[in-house]
């Protein structure tokens, strides 16, 4: 069982770095060292199978949450997706070849429309998405 432990930690070790920042497998390579560990010490192999289940599912539920924490960064929260679904005046037009411009709450934004079709200036566009720092519109009817 010593071997087959081995096997399940490097394996699991080597998937979760080939699919960095998605917490895959760690936490079957934790049960495994567990595992490992209890077989060194000569416990038996049902013992071992129940702990690493064991530990793998206890890792899982309670280190993922803290780990995804830790590892998302520094998200800062805005509240700029308010104003999708908000309609607004387009004050530069919009081009297939230029983002346009629309005002919301004083504030300029950069605006492409989701159909890539020209829309004119004083137009009332309804805002659908936030890509980036620009806003993706379309035209009311």
């Amino acid at each position: 069982m010593i071997q087959i432990w081995g096997v399940i930690i490097v394996v699991s070790f080597v998937v979760e770095v080939l699919t960095t920042g998605t917490m895959t497998s760690i936490w079957f390579t934790i049960g495994a060292i567990v595992s490992l560990l209890l077989a060194l010490l000569g416990v038996s192999e049902t013992i071992q199978i129940i702990a690493f289940v064991v530990v793998s599912i206890l890792t899982l539920i309670f280190l993922r949450p803290m780990a995804e924490k830790y590892l998302r960064g520094n998200v800062i929260a805005t509240n700029t997706d308010r104003v999708i679904g908000r309609s607004v005046k387009v004050t530069k037009a919009i081009t297939t070849d230029e983002w346009g411009e629309v005002l919301v709450d004083g504030v300029r934004w950069s605006a492409v429309d989701a159909n890539n079709h020209g829309i004119n200036i004083d137009e009332r566009v309804k805002i659908v998405a936030i890509e980036g720092a620009k806003l993706i519109v379309k035209k009311t009817d």
